[in-house]
């Protein structure tokens, strides 16, 4: 789970470009643009490069998929989806009932299917325009079985699912304010594309979709969203986000960012 490196860019679309930590604004003269989006993606990066040129080369299809597009569920989970860019719901079944995961640039959609051919298989659903790398499930077995570059990559994928968990998700005894400003700062993280009138945005997810990840009720996201715009901390389209200061939306988050990150930074600033 990124936390925005005070020494790397952040992705926002195809692009790149670092954050002024003094002001938490674009710093544009740094702009930068890899030659591929995969150089710099969060889980591809971890691998050694010949799995990851192999990966890039003739293993996976890359591809974009439209809004509401599903990458895996009934018939398609045999595929395991790397996400370059984009917004995608992911829901995992627990007996009667199930989680919602809202992931974006370097989620591996279907990782903990890599270990365990006994884990749920989870669907996902594009919430805008979506580009993954595609591989087969019974490909990535065998690469992991034989590749301890690989096997650790995933293993971390799934930590920061279980970190994402803890510090975003399982936050209940906080407001839905709150939560909703740490879920909307997760998704800047890993989701951002070029704003309207601001710097940058979150788009694809509704209030539906926000709900469903916190376990809230469409009331209190509502009246969440509601406060929320309010105090000037989001800026609200048609299942779009803006944020008129990214150091107010990461300080009403609450939460305690890793020391030495940039977010970390923003949010302890005055």
């Amino acid at each position: 789970m990124g936390f925005w490196k005070p020494d790397e860019p952040i992705q926002i679309g195809s692009a790149f470009y670092t954050i002024d930590p003094v002001t938490g604004r674009l710093d544009r003269e740094a702009f930068s643009r890899p030659s591929h989006v995969i150089d710099r993606n969060p889980f591809l990066r971890r691998l050694p490069k010949d799995i990851r040129s192999s990966f890039h080369e003739s293993m996976a299809s890359s591809r974009s998929y439209g809004r509401r597009h599903v990458l895996r569920g009934v018939g398609t989970s045999s595929t395991i989806h790397i996400v370059l860019q984009g917004c995608v719901a992911e829901r995992t079944p627990f007996g009667s009932s199930s989680t919602v995961r809202l992931l974006g640039a370097g989620a591996v959609l279907g990782d903990t299917e890599i270990f365990d051919e006994r884990a749920p298989a989870s669907t996902a659903t594009c919430l805008n325009t979506t580009w993954t790398l595609g591989i087969p499930l019974d490909r990535m077995r065998a690469l992991a079985d034989g590749h301890t570059g690989l096997l650790k990559a995933i293993g971390r994928s799934v930590t920061d699912r279980m970190e994402a968990t803890e510090r975003i998700y399982n936050r209940h005894a906080l407001k839905p304010e709150q939560r909703l400003c740490g879920l909307l700062a997760h998704l800047l993280m890993h989701c951002a594309v070029p704003g309207r009138e601001y710097d940058f945005m979150v788009e694809g997810p509704s209030q539906n979709d926000l709900a469903d990840a916190l376990s809230l009720s469409l009331g209190s996201v509502e009246a969440g969203i509601a406060s929320l715009r309010r105090s000037n901390i989001v800026v609200t389209g048609y299942r779009s986000y803006e944020f008129p200061s990214v150091r107010r939306l990461l300080k009403a988050s609450e939460i305690n960012f890793p020391p030495g990150t940039l977010a970390n930074s923003l949010s302890a600033a005055d």
